[in-house]
């Protein structure tokens, strides 16, 4: 179990590292507490064990540092969104061919600016080049288009998706011409020049969709299976079935092991059947999923060879370390996190359900008669349920739907597998060397191909078959630790469990001094979350606080630093939206931004001047009649705030490599005061946001004309989306990824217009009225956006 506990240590400071701004000097720290722990203790196991996951924490912790990307001049990811340029490079990873396009993974070398500079660069770029000409690994192109930042969509961060792959580069629509030939690493060129022909052997033994299907199944080719059957797949909780998975793996690795002892004797058999899995993997496209399931079954060969059990949880554990060493980033990936739960429900589980299903159907026969069913029904059922109960909630997190038919689809496709992976695997050799005979042993592998696909069309035409459902992190977590408590309980002796329960009843009955310890335990509990929760993690956050029909947009820098951008119309409101927002002891905002004194974002602002200690305020001081505006100027003067005139040309620090600028009003104020709104820009690495208050059309229009530096990633919808704002010129001068309305629900002036809302048709929008509270979370590079609801 040692093992298991330092993997737990070592995922930790992995996620550790992502979720807080842990800086470097932490971890020498960390590293001589272990050592000292280790020299003073080292005859204590306990305190042995916990200062090696002290040390396997920061380990993790480093390892995610050394993978986070740094980019210089020689980056190709620092010359983003510069234009169109030409790119040479090599194309690192098999083509990712698509019905209309090929994603082609190329290694840039060479990269050409569009005045004609000429740099060397180093770098990876997905390049989304026509369906024909075909590419290979290997091939040296030249590649031309519109070098761009991966976007972030609405319910997905493709950026995000593609830097876990080390891909922070992207051009579509290129225009590829190929240089040369297999300049990258021989073997896997000829590996997957043998898998393109094993694909098309397959195509012209099998009939669609049975030959997209085996192709998905035994060489990890989902692409050319149809999209309706795929969503028959998802509907019925079976796409594990398409995936390579510790099941195929399982297959490979035994059909090497017979062959390798039968040709080269039992010594050698290991190293030979290890060497298979290690190709297999590589053949198929070595993902998260495969990976681990790849290492397991390599773990399981070495342990037999040995003559020793493989522990499942500790090859679980090795797998984790293993992969995430070579790309900490794995952490995140779909694909890993339902093999291993999937792994872990396996293992803890199958055992217990087995027994669980022996005495249920020992009340109606024989005990001899219900191991016979329940051996029968333990890989297509009893495995089946084991697994869901550890990958479901994954399952609702990021898809979103509940299958109610997945253990009856899994029940009865389960046991056509291993006739699909045999059959289908000795077609496809065969066919390899004599086609005729991969044609008549294809025949049987396509009636189990075919019973799979009806018997999941049928079940998937179930009435509700899936329903949608919304699981939150929270939710998670707190499924996760219930299952673990019981888990833990369960697998105590029930003299033990009998004890717990006496001792805890008995705890929970004591003296006034334990209850108030409890409560006092409790209460710091709960302090230091919402500590760590407000705490900065070295991120720039962008919060449009939902205040109703109003603004109120509140930014914390990745230092900590907090600025707030008007106030919104109600003074509760905002209020309580800052507790949420603010640690619960700070009463500090370094900056507070005064767009306009209309009543929708100067109300909330007055009592953070009577209770906070705001550092510096920027507004630009008009002549207006308002109660509420002179009173804010009255606190003004009292309350000691450096003051800054909202001016074009103001430029804050707000951090390191956080900048604001002010872009409006000029020397001149304009007659109405929407238009005499202090327009804000903030910019930090390759992220920035536009904030233009309640600017209208006329004002926009100056800004284009005047060449502002409008081009930004996020843009505040100006004016809450009324129709007199966010016209297509200004749009286009903005070019913004995501779009954001903060506007009141059921308001009276019928914002967001509907001319504003066409225009903003296929872009991100996201509203303050249906989403809530919406945070837009940047490292300057990549960017998320979260909502309340």
């Amino acid at each position: 179990m040692t093992l298991v506990y330092l993997a737990a240590a070592w995922l930790a400071g992995i996620a550790l590292a992502k979720a807080i701004n842990l800086p470097w000097q932490m971890l020498p720290v960390l590293g001589l507490a272990t050592f000292f722990c280790l020299l003073l203790w080292r005859d204590n196991a306990r305190v042995r064990l916990g200062a090696l996951c002290v040390l396997a924490l920061a380990l993790g912790t480093g390892r995610l540092l050394l993978a986070l990307p740094h980019f210089d001049e020689t980056a190709l990811a620092a010359y983003n969104d510069v234009g169109w340029v030409t790119l040479e490079g090599v194309v690192v990873g098999e083509p990712d061919e698509r019905e209309h396009y090929t994603n082609l993974r190329v290694r840039a070398e060479r990269l050409t600016l569009p005045d004609g500079t000429e740099l060397d660069v180093d770098g990876l770029a997905l390049v989304k080049a026509d369906r024909y000409p075909r590419h290979d690994y290997g091939d040296r192109v030249r590649v031309e288009g519109l070098l761009e930042t991966p976007p972030v969509f609405e319910e997905f961060s493709y950026r995000e998706y593609l830097a876990r792959q080390g891909i922070h580069s992207l051009i579509r629509h290129a225009q590829v011409t190929l240089l040369a030939e297999n300049q990258a690493i021989p073997l896997l060129y000829y590996l997957f020049a043998f898998k393109r022909h094993a694909q098309s052997t397959i195509a012209h033994l099998l009939p669609e969709p049975q030959a997209s299907l085996l192709t998905g199944i035994l060489l990890g080719v989902e692409t050319g299976i149809p999209a309706d059957l795929m969503d028959d797949f998802a509907a019925t909780g079976t796409t594990h079935i398409i995936a390579i998975s510790g099941f195929n793996i399982t297959i490979i690795a035994g059909i090497f092991a017979g062959l390798a002892q039968r040709l080269a004797g039992k010594r050698r058999a290991v190293w030979v059947a290890i060497a298979g899995v290690a190709v297999y993997t590589i053949f198929v496209g070595a993902s998260a999923a495969v990976l681990r399931a790849a290492l397991m079954g390599i773990l399981y060969l070495w342990g037999r060879h040995l003559g020793r059990p493989t522990f499942a949880p500790a090859s679980l554990a090795a797998a984790a370390i293993g992969m995430t060493a070579l790309n900490p980033y794995t952490l995140w990936d779909v694909g890993f996190q339902l093999s291993f739960a999937a792994t872990i429900g396996l293992v803890l589980y199958t055992g217990p359900l087995e027994r669980v299903f022996k005495r249920a159907l020992a009340r109606f026969t024989s005990a001899e008669r219900a191991q016979k069913i329940v051996g029968l029904i333990n890989e297509a059922l009893i495995v089946t349920l084991a697994a869901q109960i550890t990958t479901t909630p994954i399952i609702l997190y990021y898809f979103r739907r509940l299958s109610l038919v997945t253990l009856l689809t899994n029940f009865l496709i389960l046991p056509a597998q291993p006739g699909v992976m045999i059959w289908g695997g000795i077609a496809t050799l065969l066919g390899l060397v004599v086609r005729t005979l991969g044609q008549v042993v294809g025949w049987v592998a396509w009636v189990f191909l075919t019973y799979t696909i009806e018997m999941v069309r049928l079940t998937a035409r179930v009435p509700f078959a899936s329903l949608p459902v919304r699981m939150e992190s929270w939710m998670m977590g707190g499924y996760y630790a219930l299952l673990g408590g019981i888990t833990w309980y369960l697998a105590q002796p029930r003299e033990r469990r009998g004890e717990l329960r006496a001792r805890v009843w008995a705890k929970l009955s004591s003296r006034l001094e334990t209850r108030v310890l409890v409560g006092t335990a409790i209460i710091l509990l709960v302090l230091a979350f919402f500590t760590w929760r407000t705490l900065p993690d070295g991120r720039l956050h962008v919060v449009f606080l939902d205040v109703g029909q109003g603004d109120a947009i509140f930014i914390q820098t990745p230092s900590g630093r907090q600025v707030l951008v008007d106030g919104g119309p109600s003074e509760t409101v905002l209020l309580s939206q800052l507790g949420r927002q603010m640690p619960f002891w700070d009463r500090t905002l370094d900056l507070v931004v005064l767009t306009h004194p209309d009543a929708d974002h100067i109300t909330g602002l007055v009592p953070v001047l009577e209770r906070y200690q705001v550092e510096t305020v920027v507004f630009r001081e008009m002549e207006i009649e308002s109660e509420v505006y002179e009173y804010w100027l009255q606190l003004l003067e009292t309350e000691g705030a450096t003051v800054y005139r909202g001016e074009a040309g103001l430029r804050l620090t707000l951090d390191d490599g956080l900048e604001m600028d002010v872009l409006h009003p000029g020397a001149e104020l304009l007659e109405e005061a929407n238009n005499n709104s202090v327009v804000t820009r903030l910019t930090y690495g390759q992220v920035s946001v536009l904030l233009p208050g309640d600017i209208e059309a006329e004002v926009e229009h100056r800004l284009v004309v005047e060449g502002a530096p409008l081009r930004s990633t996020v843009l505040k919808a100006a004016h809450h989306g009324s129709c007199s704002s966010t016209t297509q010129e200004f749009l286009d001068a903005v070019d913004p990824e995501v779009v954001v309305i903060s506007v009141g629900a059921d308001n009276r002036f019928g914002h967001p217009c509907a001319e504003v809302v066409e225009r903003l048709e296929g872009l991100p929008v996201y509203r303050t009225d249906e989403q809530g509270v919406v945070e837009v979370i940047s490292d300057g590079v990549q960017m998320w956006v979260e909502t309340e609801r």
